[in-house]
């Protein structure tokens, strides 16, 4: 259950992610710049949204906010490296790439914020 509501607050953080890269490529940003736009705004959506609703945590807002964003910097890191290795090796068009990318950073998150982010400890 717990991953299934991750899934679904972490979809509206990915919804918000996908519309401010899709909408910053339009108006002719580079892709890694429209990712950062993009991931950054999706990731404090998804950290609101998981803090209440997924993991029921209300403590530690500061501390759990930078641990979130750290996590965010691994998920981050792994998504850059996948839209270069699809836009720039395989050539693969930057809006459909980005998609590709997201199951990969979802459960790579997933996993370091049940455990780290949002443990009782």
């Amino acid at each position: 259950m717990q991953f299934f509501l991750y899934c679904l607050c972490g979809g509206i953080g990915v919804t918000t992610d996908y519309l401010i890269y899709y909408s910053a490529l339009t108006f002719g940003l580079w892709y890694q710049a429209a990712n950062v736009l993009g991931y950054l705004s999706g990731t404090l959506v998804s950290f609101f949204l998981n803090r209440r609703i997924t993991f029921g945590v209300h403590d530690q807002l500061a501390r759990r906010l930078a641990i979130f964003l750290g996590v965010a910097a691994v998920g981050f890191s792994a998504s850059a490296l996948m839209l270069w290795l699809m836009v720039d090796v395989m050539s693969i068009d930057a809006k459909i790439a980005k998609l590709m990318t997201l199951p990969v950073v979802v459960i790579i998150q997933f996993s370091l914020n049940r455990r780290i982010t949002f443990s009782e400890n």
